[in-house]
This record gives structure tokens, C-alpha cells and sequence, in this order.
């Protein structure tokens, strides 16, 4: 006995040693943190902790995906994998059949809710039986005939059935909107859970909705929508007369023209759509009302249960709002108010409504475990869900400036970081990724003042704001250097950024260039500027294109489709044609030169074949046009439209990118404590360093290296 004791103890022992031993490692992700901008601040001493983090270990410029964007390179991080296999190669993807977009990294389909069109019936059916059953029992304990029990217990229990299935059918949904990842392949996370090391991860981008995984946590990033379905709909209440977004307004925000700019103005907020119940269809709205002071000083607001008061400049708290379908069900979702004036106009900024953390709705998850959503509301308070954080959209169209979106900026880093320290405390992890999107935002949106070539260059504008940027970056060097000082001791510590940045000064239109060199014909309709609300409203897209006469068409940022026969719907290019048509369009692009710059737009077209190696044919798009510096791909040829020209001026606020520019021209970084020998970082080494580190082997061969190995 005494033996089997001893045994039992050594074992908890050698157990309890093993889980001590267990290295733990902490992973910053910094999104569009551009490796030449980080040596070059570095340098100047702007950089302190960066600096010191290189000096203990590694910095190295990061090498990208093809393309150079967010979705599609943090998936090749997660996943060790090129894009051609873990299927994430956009933001947006086409459908053969339709030649319409959609997003690239998750559709929503739709599921049964129970039994589907049956739940009616079957409720009505089910609540008749349990209660004439339960009513017989009970007439039969006070004695009564089994006769009259029966029938009067059986005339109950079907008055009860039909109630019962009425109101089902008025108040329960037949079916519900599931949103579905088309991301493939383990991540290390499921990889390293399964091997029993324990993993965090919070807001890395394509996560949702959340896989359930072993010994982890995880909260979803970027795809995870808000109340409206959208990844980002804010609002502007506004008394301007005829106000209009700026350059057309591409993002779609919800502008709602208040009736008066004084007293009391009832107004109403348009929430999520009625995906429920689709008879009925439109959008479920909330009254709101606002009261203006006579002296101007304060204005109210009335709205779901709450009354609040708010001064110009000034913004809320979180504030609660339920959207109700009907009696029965109501959505929760959470926003912020900022009061931008009040004289001469009223002009109200709301953010994008969210789900509330602590009140998501039975049929979708933010994070695994379901619950631990609601655990860091309790321990942090509230919090954005919604995956893409900083409103970009209300700058670019005109409805707040720099300043307002530098508070945003603010605001959510902050609460940010007040997670990522008190989760470094804790003691229930192994590995721990925190991924931050503060960078990439103020670049997309304040790169014009950094850049005197830009079109919305201003020396004013350079004064005022073109410090943002770097800014931004000592952000991040001072996240670093408190995460340098709590992490636990002998853990490893990397930085890593998805992408780096450039000008985007001007835009280059693949479907005008096709258009213009034979490769597409139009019938010569004209549609009008397509927006992100043409996306989520299922509009119509390239409904003026003769696909009898058209080899070829540009969709998402920075990929042609070939019209394939019997691929594409109305295909014509026959597949013993495909390698001679993709030859002239690549020499084509590459070697046409902007007249107004005597620039070339397009660096490099790659083949998929160059930029995947394994693909899925019948989605991957078949050529991946990379642009040189200064250049991107236009707004409205990512939505399958057409510019006014070849090229053109990029006079829209967002004017940093790197979505479809030439991935060598926009690195990303890597920073370890390890020395790494020299060499230079692929975003798929990521993953077989983690599971190399902790003693894991791949279940299926990964595009990356570890970076351990010799």
C-alpha cells in the first residue's frame, strides 16, 4: 500500500514538474507595421523597447503573402500555410455561377431552428400531449370519471396545442443566419491545445466564429460583424440640410437627417436586419429622442431605457440598446455616442452598434468557451466585439476628422491594453497572442500627411497631424516595453506584423484597362458607383459586362478572373487558350506606364500558379497584379466597377495602403528575445516555430520552416 502511495505521489510530482517546466511564450501581433519605418525610428531613438528587444534577440523585416493583406496573411500565420491552401487568398471572393462578390474568408449560410418549418407543429403537438397527459393525472387524483377527465382534459390540451402552435408561428423563426469560415487547415492553437499547451488568443483576424479547441481561450477578430451584419456601420444624426458623404460615400454609414436643430427631435435608430423573419423582412428600428438646451449647452438623449446628457466634444459611456423582433425575442447590442456640435447644426456620431459581450444571443459565440465573452466583460468591463475596432468608415466619408478618429484610436487601445496586462497575469496559459489594429487604421487613414506627393497633401495638414504615424509606433514600442517588464521571467517574446505600408497616391482600374485593351466589352450601361451596402445588400455587380465578348474581369483588391470556359458561368476562353490570354494581359499590365507620372502602376503580375503553388481552381483567382509604391488598386474596381480612367488621383482620406502593392515593397516585422541566425522571416514560419518549441509535430506538412531548426 505504502508503495502505491509513493508511486501515486512521485507521479503528481513529476506531473506538477512538467506543467512547471512548460515555457511560456508571449506574441504581439501589430497589424501594417512597416519593417523600413521601424529600422528608420529605430535609428532616430524613437523606438527605445523595439530597440532593446533587437538588441536581446532579433529584428528582421518579415516576408508577406501574396497578396499583401490583412485576412490573407494572418491566416498564413495561424495555419503555416500559403494562401492556396488555407483559402483565404481576399477580402472578397467571386461566385463562378454569378460572377457576383462575397466576402473571402466567410459566407453566411442558413440553419433549421429546431425542427425548421415543423417547430410549430411540433411544439403545438408536444405542449398537447405533456399537458392532457399531466391535466388526466390530476382530474383523476380529485376523483373525477376517467370519461369526463378524458375528454375534458383532451378539449384543454388541444385549445392549448393550437395556441401554442400559433404563437410559435408568429413569435419563433423557422430558420437562423450561420456564418460559416471558409479558412482551412489546424492552427496553432488547435495544434498546440491538443498536446495539452495551454493557448490564448484575442482579436487575431478570421476567427470567427470561434472553433472550440483544447486548453485555450479564445476572443474572435476581424470578420466578426456588428448588430447590422456589417463589419462596421456607424452613424451621423444630422440637422445639415442635403448633407452627402464625401467622394460619394463608398463606406455606406447610416446618415439620418434630424427634422430640427432645437428643442426636442424624435429620430430612430435602424438596427439589425430581419433575417428572422424574412416575410416581414427591412430592418428592426428603436425610437430615440433628442433634446437640444436653449442655451445649447448640453444636448439629451432618450433611447432604449436610457436618458443621458451630453456636452459638444463630449462622448458617452457604453450604452445598452435592445433591438426587439418582437415580445419574445430581442437583440442586445452596445454603442457610443460622441456629440460633435450642437451650433449651428446638431451633429451626433454613433458608433457601430456591437453585440453586447454579456448579452449575445443563444445562437452565436464570439468567444470559446462561450462563456468567456462574458468573463473579461466582468473582469474589464465592456468592450468593442465587433472584429474591425476603429471606425475608419466616418472619416473617409466626411462625418467626423482627424480629431474624432484619433479618440476613437485612443479609446480602444486603451482598453486593449488593460486586457492584454491583466491577462499576462494570469496563470492559466502557455502561449499568449494579442493582436492590435491601431496601426494599420492611423496609416489608412494619415498617410497623406506623411507623403508630400499625395493628392490631399497639406503643409497645414502636415503640421497638425502628420506626427500620428509615428505615434502610432511608439504606441507600440511602449506596449512592448511594459509587456517586456510584466511577463513572466525566461518567457519568450515576439513581435510580429502582418504587412508593412506605402503611399497610395493613385488608383489603377484593371477593368478600364481590360476594357480598354480588348479584353472586356460592356454593353455600354451605366451603373453607378457601387459601395460596401451594394456588398451586404446583395446589389448587382458587373451587370454591364457582354461576358460574350469578355475574356477577363478584375474583382476584389487586386485579382483578374479569367471568363473560363466551363468554369464561369458564361466562360468563352477555351482552356487551350487560358496560358496565351493570361501571357498578354501580364505583359500588358507590366508594361504599361502612367502618362501623368511616367511611372509604371503595375510591379509584378503574378500567376496563381507563381503565388500558390496548391490552390483550389475553381475560386483562386487566376493572375494577382501587384503595384508599385504610390499605387493600389482602385475603389471601384475591387467591387467589379469601373474608373473614369486607367489610372487616376486617390483623393479619398484613406491613403495609406498595401493591400494589393508588390508584397517585397510592404514588410512586415519579426522581433524575438531568441536569436533567430540572420535569417529573414515568412509569415508561415510562425507556426512550426510554436509547435517546435513546445515539442509538437505538424499533423500535415506546413509551407513555413521553424525558425529553431538549423
Amino acid at each position: 500500500m505504502k508503495k502505491v502511495v509513493l508511486c501515486i505521489a512521485l507521479g503528481c510530482l513529476g506531473a506538477l514538474a512538467a506543467v512547471a517546466e512548460t515555457p511560456k511564450t508571449v506574441i504581439l501581433g501589430f497589424d501594417g507595421v512597416d519593417a523600413e519605418m521601424v529600422r528608420e525610428w529605430m535609428e532616430q531613438g524613437e523606438l527605445p523597447h523595439l530597440a532593446a528587444l533587437a538588441e536581446e534577440g532579433t529584428f528582421s523585416p518579415m516576408r508577406v503573402t501574396i497578396p499583401s493583406q490583412t485576412p490573407v496573411s494572418w491566416s498564413t500565420f495561424s495555419t503555416g500555410l500559403n494562401p492556396g491552401r488555407h483559402g483565404v487568398f481576399d477580402f472578397l471572393r467571386r461566385d463562378p455561377k454569378t460572377y457576383q462578390p462575397s466576402f473571402g474568408f466567410m459566407d453566411e449560410v442558413e440553419v433549421p431552428f429546431l425542427w425548421g418549418e415543423k417547430t410549430p407543429l411540433v411544439l403545438g403537438v408536444g405542449i398537447a400531449l405533456a399537458l392532457g397527459l399531466l391535466l388526466l393525472l390530476l382530474f383523476k387524483l380529485f376523483r373525477m370519471s376517467t370519461r369526463k377527465a378524458a375528454l375534458v382534459a383532451l378539449a384543454l390540451a388541444v385549445i392549448c396545442g393550437i395556441g401554442t402552435r400559433m404563437a410559435a408561428d408568429r413569435l419563433l423563426p423557422k430558420t437562423l443566419p450561420k456564418p460559416v469560415n471558409f479558412q482551412q487547415g489546424a492552427t496553432f492553437w488547435e495544434e498546440l491545445g491538443e498536446a495539452g499547451v495551454r493557448v490564448k488568443v484575442v482579436r487575431m483576424p478570421v476567427t470567427f466564429p470561434p472553433e472550440p479547441f483544447s486548453h485555450g481561450h479564445l476572443l474572435s477578430g476581424m470578420g466578426t460583424p456588428d448588430l447590422s451584419a456589417r463589419i462596421g456601420k456607424p452613424f451621423y444624426f444630422t440637422s445639415e440640410l442635403f448633407f452627402t458623404p464625401r467622394n460619394g460615400g463608398d463606406f455606406a454609414i447610416e446618415v439620418v437627417e434630424l427634422v430640427d436643430n432645437r428643442g426636442e427631435i424624435p429620430t430612430e435608430i435602424k438596427g439589425p436586419p430581419n433575417k428572422l423573419f424574412p416575410d416581414i423582412g427591412g430592418y428592426i428600428t428603436i425610437p430615440m429622442s433628442l433634446t437640444v438646451a436653449e442655451d445649447h449647452s448640453k444636448l439629451s438623449i432618450d433611447v432604449s431605457g436610457n436618458q443621458l446628457d451630453l456636452a459638444p466634444g463630449e462622448w458617452s459611456d457604453w450604452v445598452r440598446f435592445t433591438f426587439p423582433f418582437n415580445e419574445l425575442i430581442k437583440l442586445q447590442g452596445i454603442g457610443r455616442f460622441r456629440l460633435l456640435s450642437l451650433e449651428p447644426e446638431v451633429r451626433l456620431y454613433l458608433s457601430p452598434i456591437q453585440f453586447d459581450p454579456t448579452a449575445l444571443p443563444p445562437s452565436l459565440d464570439i468567444t470559446t468557451p462561450s462563456e468567456y465573452a462574458g468573463e473579461l466583460a466582468d473582469r474589464f468591463g465592456l468592450y468593442k466585439t465587433i472584429g474591425w475596432s476603429i471606425d475608419t468608415w466616418s472619416l473617409t466619408d466626411g462625418t467626423i476628422d482627424e480629431e474624432v478618429f484619433m479618440e476613437d484610436v485612443a479609446l480602444t487601445t486603451a482598453k486593449d491594453e488593460e486586457i492584454l496586462y491583466g491577462i499576462i497575469g494570469d496563470d492559466d496559459w502557455d502561449v499568449l497572442f494579442y493582436y492590435f489594429e491601431f496601426a494599420d487604421r492611423v496609416q489608412h487613414m494619415m498617410f497623406r500627411f506623411l507623403d508630400p506627393k499625395h493628392p490631399l497633401y497639406t503643409e497645414e495638414g502636415a503640421e497638425k497631424w502628420g506626427g500620428t504615424v509615428l505615434q502610432a509606433y511608439k504606441d507600440m514600442d511602449r506596449i512592448v516595453g511594459k509587456v517586456m517588464d510584466i511577463k513572466p521571467p525566461d518567457s519568450e517574446l515576439m513581435v510580429v506584423s502582418d504587412h508593412g505600408f506605402a503611399s497610395f497616391r493613385r488608383s489603377m482600374n484593371y477593368n478600364t484597362w481590360l476594357v480598354k485593351n480588348g479584353f472586356m466589352t460592356l454593353t455600354g450601361q451605366e451603373l453607378g458607383r457601387k459601395t460596401l451596402e451594394d456588398l451586404f445588400d446583395e446589389g448587382e455587380f458587373l451587370a454591364n459586362v457582354d461576358w460574350s465578348k469578355t475574356q477577363a474581369y478584375a474583382l476584389g483588391l487586386g485579382h483578374i478572373y479569367i471568363n473560363l470556359a466551363g468554369r464561369e458561368a458564361q466562360g468563352i476562353v477555351q482552356p487551350e487558350e487560358y496560358d496565351a490570354v493570361v501571357a498578354r494581359i501580364k505583359a500588358g499590365l507590366e508594361a504599361f506606364v502612367d502618362e501623368e507620372t511616367g511611372e509604371k502602376p503595375v510591379a509584378y503580375v503574378f500567376t496563381r500558379d507563381e503565388a500558390f503553388g496548391a490552390y483550389d481552381p475553381l475560386h483562386v483567382s487566376d493572375m494577382i497584379p501587384s503595384n508599385n509604391e504610390g499605387y493600389r488598386v482602385g475603389w471601384q474596381d475591387s467591387l467589379g466597377g469601373f474608373g473614369q480612367s486607367i489610372v487616376e488621383d486617390n483623393t479619398r482620406i484613406w491613403s495609406g495602403d498595401h493591400c494589393s502593392v508588390y508584397p517585397p515593397l510592404v514588410k512586415g516585422i519579426f522581433f524575438s528575445s531568441t536569436d533567430i541566425g540572420g535569417r529573414e522571416p515568412y509569415m508561415a514560419d510562425i507556426m512550426p516555430t510554436l509547435l517546435a518549441r513546445y515539442g509538437v509535430e505538424p499533423t500535415v506538412e506546413l509551407d513555413g520552416r521553424s525558425l529553431l531548426s538549423p
